[in-house]
C-alpha cells in the first residue's frame, strides 16, 4: 500500500527523533521522510496537531479463541487492538486447548491468517497442558516464524528441575522465555505442596521477602546464560531482584501493566471482581515502585495482559470470579492520562516501552519508523478526551477496572504494512 502521511509530530525513540515531519510509505514500506514531501497520485492522510510513532505492539494478551470463543476471538481481540492503537499483537498459549502441540499451533496459525486485523504472533506452551510435568517440543514449535517466545502463562513452572531444561532447550532454539512468575496464594499453595518441609509462616515471610519464582528463574537464567522476560511485575521486591540481577549481567527483561501501575489493591476491592487479576492488584507502595521502575528503566515494557471473560463470569462475585482483565482499547489512553500527562515519563519513553522496546526484545521487524521498516504506524491524539465504556467495546470482554474513567489521549489511526485499518475511532477492514 501506497501512503503520504503529512505534517505531524514525529517521534521514533530508536532513531531519537522528535519533530514535524511527512512519512512516505510505498509498497507497505517507510521509503521516505522528511520535512515536505510532494507525491502525486497516492492518498494522504493529514496529521496536523498529532503525535506519529512506530506502531504499538503488545507483547502479552489474550485472545482466547478455539474452545472459549464466547469470552474473545481473534477477529474480535484484533479489531480491540486495532482500536486501540496497536499494529501488533503477541498472543499468550493459555487457550482451550493450549499450544502445545503443532497441531494445535498450526490450527491457530489458521484462524490468525484468515481472521487477524493487525499482525499477530504467539508464544507456546514451556510444558504440556501448562502442567508444569514434562517439557513441549521446543525444537518443533519454534520452527514456525509466528512463534516468539515461550510460557505457561497462568502457572509458573513450578518444578526448579524442568524449568532448568527449559532454560537449557530454550537456548538451543534460539527461544525466549517469558515465565509466569506470579506471586499470591495460588503459587505459595503449589510452592507449599513441592516443599512440604517449610511451614506455612516461613512460606508466607518468604513471599513478602522475596518473591520465590522470580528469585529461581532469575538464578536459571544467570546459570544458563540465557535471556527471560518477566511477565507482569507487581512487587517492588521484585523490581529489586531484578535490579540486581543485571548488576551481574544477568540477561533480564521486564513488564508491567496499567492496571498494576495504576490501581492499588483498595481501590481493586472496590472496583468488584472487574479488578480481579493474576497477579493481584498490591500495595501503593508496590504501585509507587513500579512507577519509579519505568522512571529509571528498570521496566521495559507497558503490556495490557489483555484477558477477557465474559460478563456472566465475572458476576459471579469476587470469590468465584475469573482473574484478568482487558486492556487493548484502553492501555494507551491510560499510560497518556496516568503517566505521560503527569510527567512520570515522557511521551518518548512511552513509546519506547509500548514499541521499540516489545520489538527489540522479541526480535520482531516493527519499533521503528526508519527507511525500509515495515509501515506499522500509529497516529495518537494527545488531548482526545473520552471515557471509558466498555459497552461500546470491539472486544467481547467488557471486565475492565477503568470503567468510567476519563481519559486524555486515543489513537486516532492505525496502519498495519501500509494500510489504514482504523482512523478517527472507526475500523476500516
Amino acid at each position: 500500500m501506497d501512503l503520504l502521511i503529512k505534517g505531524g509530530r514525529v517521534i521514533d525513540p530508536l532513531l531519537d527523533l522528535d519533530d514535524y515531519l511527512d512519512i512516505l510509505i510505498e509498497e507497505g514500506r517507510i521509503s521516505h521522510i522528511a520535512p515536505r514531501i510532494e507525491k502525486e497520485g497516492i492518498p494522504q492522510l493529514e496529521a496536523q496537531g498529532k503525535v506519529v510513532v512506530p506502531g504499538l505492539i503488545d507483547m502479552h494478551c489474550h485472545l482466547r479463541d478455539f474452545n472459549e470463543a464466547q469470552k474473545e476471538t481473534i477477529a474480535t481481540g484484533t479489531r480491540a487492538a486495532a482500536l486501540g492503537g496497536y499494529t501488533t499483537i503477541v498472543c499468550e498459549p493459555n487457550t482451550d486447548p493450549p499450544i502445545d502441540t503443532l497441531e494445535n499451533l498450526q490450527q491457530w496459525i489458521s484462524l490468525a491468517q484468515q481472521e487477524g486485523y493487525v499482525n499477530l504472533h504467539t508464544k507456546v506452551c514451556i510444558t504440556k497442558g501448562r502442567r508444569g510435568e514434562k517439557l513441549t517440543n521446543l525444537q518443533i514449535l519454534t520452527r514456525r516464524p509466528w512463534v516468539v517466545a515461550a510460557t505457561d502463562d497462568g502457572n509458573p513452572v513450578v518444578n526448579d528441575k524442568i524449568m532448568a531444561r527449559a532454560f537449557t532447550k530454550a537456548r538451543e532454539c534460539d527461544l525466549l522465555l517469558t515465565p509466569h512468575c506470579e506471586e499470591s496464594p495460588a503459587t505459595i499453595h503449589a510452592f507449599k505442596k513441592n516443599n512440604p518441609l517449610i511451614s506455612l509462616p516461613e512460606d508466607i515471610a518468604l513471599y513478602k521477602r522475596e518473591p520465590h519464582y522470580v528469585v529461581r528463574d532469575l538464578e536459571l537464567a544467570e546459570k544458563a546464560n540465557w535471556r527471560v522476560h518477566i511477565c507482569h511485575v507487581s512487587m517492588s521486591s521484585s523490581l529489586d531482584l531484578i535490579r540486581r540481577a543485571r548488576a551481574r549481567w544477568v540477561p533480564v527483561t521486564c513488564e508491567a501493566t496499567p492496571h498494576h501501575l495504576t490501581i492499588t489493591e483498595k481501590e481493586a476491592l472496590r472496583c468488584g471482581p472487574d479488578a480481579k487479576v493474576n497477579p493481584p492488584l498490591r500495595t501503593k507502595e508496590d504501585t509507587e515502585a513500579l512507577k519509579q521502575g519505568l522512571r529509571d528503566g528498570t521496566i521495559d515494557v507497558i503490556a495490557s495482559d489483555h484477558a477477557p471473560h465474559t460478563p456472566d463470569e465475572k458476576a459471579r462475585g469476587w470469590e468465584e470470579a475469573p482473574m484478568g482483565v482487558i486492556g487493548l482499547e484502553t492501555t494507551l489512553g491510560v499510560v497518556l492520562t496516568a503517566l505521560v500527562h503527569p510527567g512520570i515519563i515522557t511521551l518518548p519513553e512511552a513509546i519506547e516501552r509500548m514499541s521499540s522496546n516489545p520489538a527489540r526484545i522479541l526480535g520482531l521487524p516493527g519499533g521503528s519508523l526508519a527507511v525500509g521498516k515495515p509501515a506499522d504506524i500509529t497516529i495518537i491524539d494527545m488531548d482526545k478526551k473520552w471515557v471509558v465504556d466498555p459497552s461500546t467495546f470491539a472486544s467481547k470482554g467488557r471486565n475492565t477496572p477503568f470503567k468510567g474513567w476519563k481519559l486524555r489521549g486515543k489513537a486516532y489511526a492505525t496502519i498495519v504494512r501500509g494500510e489504514v485499518v482504523m482512523r478517527g475511532g472507526e475500523l476500516l477492514v
